[in-house]
This record gives structure tokens, sequence and C-alpha cells, in this order.
């Protein structure tokens, strides 16, 4: 020891195990020597110095650091080599320490309330700094105490993750994010950022995350549409609201082979026009129209109605007006069919994840058994069709599910058949209009209010286990009009598009 030590509060040494003793009135009853800690210590020795007090005769007494200490004893078999492991450490100055200050130093240096640990963005970080300044991710790996694959994902996620994104979460103050939602965001680095941060409060991330997947889908499939539109010569009306009100789609007009009107056939119509569809099959697809049927003879002249029936059809012809400015705007049925859709694969995922499980939650071998023994709809329906025998292989994960029930645990059983019952509801739900409620939708769909119905147990079922309703199912189960639209990923560009002014103007 050196003459400083009297006169400063701390001195820096490397001190051998076998110098120190375990202070006796430590509060700690717990030293919690993970395998991830050990195996820390084990590679890398004891990096942050341990806090002694000199007893004298070169030995001295540990303060602060009982968990490092023990570590690191792990790393030798025997007490005399453990004896001889070095360890870095602060010795205190006894002349400037306070009564009970000992256990004030164990209070603070162990209170969550004055440290915290780095966030997993702050440790991809590092792992991902390791990494690019040459260390091997598998030394890596065997340096931290973590997996190859846990480094990996670290790795890719502080790449992925922009500055855009480490911004709004800076501004947010979110700290708590794990990797697999940090790897997410990272995904976008967008506007769309802060409305998944937002869904992710409200506890709808995953639908949230498959709305934006989807509409950056559709937004980058209608910028390689609208140019072939226009080399083409087909107007299109982004807004399909704003088309006239004459304007019908061509499938509903008979083409020239009394088939209904093909958009080949259509092209050289003056009022030919396309507008996005409003409930796509893939990516970019667009619905055509002719914006007045009448005008350009697609129907054969009305004959004029007797004089005697004149005010009937009148009446008829005003009660058609009225029942079509009661349906809902085309765009806001493109809306809620694009919920709907992003919903069912959101919920499908979860499901998935549901089912791999090995335990089952306790409500399911009620509902499993209620079903089978009520024989509803969805179950009645059930034939094993491929359809459905094909989503319950990516339900379970199996190309067999049959031959897996085989082996299977008592409870994973529960988890098979609910995959049955999952796929039976899912099914049923497949028809996009569901989520409607009004007239135009429950006239043209044979059974919509029962699909309804059904949707309704199923989903009000998922909520009791945990599954986080979207706006549009919360809709179903209290079988309401779908009133909140979910935020797009971004205003549509319609530089290269008709307006639907323009397509009427044309016409």
């Amino acid at each position: 020891m050196s003459d400083t030590a009297t006169t400063t509060p701390m001195q820096r040494v490397t001190l051998r195990l076998g110098q120190i003793r375990v202070n006796e009135r430590n509060v700690r009853q717990e030293l919690n020597l993970d395998e991830k800690f050990l195996k820390s210590v084990a590679a890398n020795g004891v990096k942050v110095p341990v806090v002694v007090l000199p007893l004298g005769e070169d030995t001295y007494e540990l303060k602060m650091g009982h968990r490092r200490y023990f570590a690191a004893r792990t790393t030798k078999e025997t007490e005399e080599e453990q004896d001889t492991v070095e360890v870095p450490a602060y010795v205190l100055n006894p002349s400037l320490r306070e009564a009970g200050g000992d256990f004030i130093d164990q209070l603070i240096e162990n209170d969550d309330g004055y440290r915290r640990g780095l966030t997993e963005l702050e440790q991809a970080d590092a792992l991902f700094g390791a990494v690019s300044e040459g260390m091997k991710q598998a030394r890596v790996a065997e340096l931290t105490g973590r997996t190859r694959t846990q480094v990996s994902r670290a790795v890719k996620t502080a790449k992925t993750v922009g500055e855009r994104t480490r911004s709004v979460l800076a501004e947010a103050g979110t700290y708590d994010l794990d990797l697999e939602v940090l790897r997410v965001l990272g995904e976008f680095d967008d506007d769309a950022v802060d409305r998944l941060l937002e869904a992710y409060r409200k506890g709808r991330f995953e639908f949230q995350v498959q709305w934006e997947r989807d509409d950056r889908e559709e937004q980058q499939a209608r910028a390689t549409v609208r140019p072939q539109l226009k080399k083409a010569g087909v107007r299109l009306a982004e807004d399909s609201d704003t088309l006239p009100p004459t304007a019908e789609p061509l499938a509903e007009l008979d083409g020239p082979d009394d088939e209904p009107m093909s958009a080949e056939a259509h092209t050289g119509c003056p009022g030919h026009v396309a507008t996005w569809a409003e409930n796509p099959r893939e990516p970019g697809e667009v619905d055509y129209f002719c914006t007045d049927p009448d005008r350009f003879g697609h129907r054969p002249p009305q004959e004029d109605d007797q004089e005697t029936d004149g005010d009937e059809g009148s009446q008829q012809a005003e009660a058609t007006g009225e029942a079509k400015s009661s349906e809902p705007s085309r765009e806001y049925v493109k809306a809620g069919n694009k919920a709907y859709r992003a919903a069912e694969k959101a919920r499908q995922v979860w499901l998935k994840d549901l089912i791999g499980r090995k335990t089952a939650p306790k409500p399911l071998a009620a509902f499993i058994t209620e079903q089978w023994l009520a024989c509803p709809k969805p179950v009645a329906q059930w034939s094993g069709d491929v359809s459905r025998r094909n989503l319950i292989k990516e339900l379970t994960g199996y190309d067999q599910p049959a031959e897996r029930a085989k082996t299977a645990t008592p409870a994973k059983l529960t988890l098979l058949n609910f995959a049955v019952l999952a796929a039976t509801f899912e099914k049923r739900m497949n028809e996009v209009r569901t989520w409607r409620t009004d007239r135009s939708a429950q006239s043209s769909v044979y059974e919509l209010r029962e699909i309804r119905a059904d949707a309704r147990t199923w989903l009000t079922f998922l909520a009791e286990i945990g599954y986080p309703l979207s706006s549009v199912e919360q809709a179903v189960v209290d079988d309401e009009p779908f009133q909140e639209h979910e935020p797009n990923a971004a205003d549509e560009d319609t530089t290269d598009g008709a307006s639907a002014e323009d397509s009427e103007d044309a016409s």
C-alpha cells in the first residue's frame, strides 16, 4: 500500500482472491449466479473492480462485488487455485468511512433506482460494434455468454435500425422494446414507425405491422401499374368515389358476345376508366368502369313506360336512387377490406404461435368440446377439404399433423384439436365482407349475417385468451359498423393518374 492511500478515497489495485475476506454482514442473500453471468466471467475475467477495505497483514474485506467475487472463484476447481485468481479492486480509505456507510453503499449499488442497464438496442449496438471491428461472432458469443444465433440477430437488428427510427425512439423515451420489435421497426424506418409505436402501446402491434407491410406492397405495386396504364392509354381514377354517379363496373355490362364486358372489348369506349380494385386478389389490381353506359350505347334504349305506370316508375327510380345514396363509399369499403385482410393475416400468425406452444390455455379444452358438441355452421361445414387441410398444416407447422398426434402429449393434443377448430372458423370468416353491416353487403352475400355471428363467437373467445383485437375485429365483436380507419402508410401519389373529375369530363 502506498502513502497516498491515507489521503485519497480509493486506490485501484490488483488483488488475489485469497487476500479478500467476504463481508459477513452483507445484506445480499441471493447471489443469482446464472449461467450467462458465469460464462462471461469465465471468458473475460472480472472487468468491473470490486471494492474492499484494508484489514491489515495484506488482507481486505469485501464491501462491494460479492457476485463477481464468487463467480471468479467458480473459474477454478480447487480452493488453492481459486485463491490465486486475480481481480481488479478499489481499496477504500478507512479514515474517510462513515459509521453505517457499508449498508448505504450496498443499498445504492444494488438499487435499480440508481442504475439502469443497457437497453436491448444498446446491447445490440455493442455486439455490432465488436463484430464491425473484426471480432468473430463466435468469439463475441463466447465472451458475452450468448448463443451465436442471439449475436447474429442482435447484429442484424443494430444494422437495420436507422437514424429515423432511433430519433423517434429517443423522442418517445421508449426503452423497453425487445429485439423482435426493434427489427420490425428497422424494416420501415419511415413515418410508419410512429404508427407502429402507437399500435405497440395499444397492444395492436402485430395487426399494424401486417397493415403497413400490405400497404407498402400495394404502394409499390401501384407505382408499377400506373405507368403501364398510362402507356396503354387507360385513364386512372385514383379515388373511385369521385367517379361520376353514372359509372358502372364492366362486370355488370353486357359485352358484344352477350357475356360480361371485358376490359379489352371496352378499351375503345370514351368512358373507359380504371380505378384501384375494391377487393384486390393481388397488389396493384384495378377494376374497370364505364363512366356512362347509357350514353355510350352499352345498353339498349329503354322503352317509354305506359302513361299509367309513370308514377310507379318514378317511385322505383327514386327508391333506387335512395338505396344507392345509402351505400357506403368505395373508398370506405376498400379501407375496411384492407383492414379485415390485415387482421386475418395477423390473427393467423398469432394462432400459429399459440398452437406451437407446449401447453394449452385452460379455457381451450372447454371451448373445443363445446363447439364440437354444439356443431355450429363452421364445424358442420368441415369436410376435410384441401383448403382447410392446408390451413391446418400452416397453423400447426406440420406437414403431417395426424402423424404428429400419435406421439403428442395430452396438452399438445388439445392444441392440435384446436388447430382443426381454428381452421373451420378461419375458413368461415374468409369472406371479406364479414366486417360490413350495410344493406348492400348483407343482401349480396348469402348467409352473411350468420357468418358475422360465427365470427363474433370466434373473435370473442380469442380475445378472452389474450388475442389483441384490431379495430375492425372489435367492430365485428360489438356488432357495430366499422368506424375507425386504420392509418395509411403514406398518402397516395396521384401524379400519373387521372382524377375522377378528369374521367367525368372526358366522358
